[in-house]
């Protein structure tokens, strides 16, 4: 009867192989992409990206309103590994990012993240504003007519 496993040498060998890799082969996986919220209503947010065991790694980070990426734009190019974005109006925005390692080999595109942008109502903001502005001027009368509230 035929032996149908692989002989312990040909494991040695296989095993060896992958040890003996250098560590930019090894470590070229795929950079993580987050945010810190996945929809913001105060109009900002921040994205954080990296690739464990990269240093030195230049990242591409861009966004896009299509999920295909294909209008896609580089929001930015270099060794910064977070940003705030701000000043999106209401709309849902696609974002990947991929690094450049050291050897100048590419890892693959982060998976795609989505934030969707959505700011308060307006009414909302106006009337948290003007309830803002009464306990303001509210403060402001105590303090110029030196009243004591008992």
């Amino acid at each position: 009867m035929p032996h149908r496993h692989a002989p312990h040498a040909l494991w040695a060998f296989a095993l060896s192989i992958i040890l003996l890799m250098p560590t930019s082969v090894l470590a070229q996986g795929v950079p993580t992409l987050d945010a810190t919220t996945q929809t913001a209503r105060a109009g900002y947010y921040q994205l954080r990206w990296g690739l464990e065991e990269a240093d030195g790694a230049i990242y591409r980070l861009e966004e896009s309103r299509a999920t295909d990426f294909q209008e896609a734009r580089v929001l930015y190019e270099g060794a910064d590994r977070a940003t705030v974005i701000s000043g999106r109006g209401d709309g849902t925005f696609h974002y990947r990012v991929q690094a450049t390692l050291a050897d100048d080999s590419r890892s693959d595109w982060s998976p795609p993240l989505t934030v969707e942008v959505r700011h308060h109502a307006l009414h909302q903001a106006l009337t948290l504003f003007g309830v803002g502005a009464v306990v303001f001027l509210a403060t402001i009368a105590l303090i110029v007519t030196g009243r004591r509230i008992r």
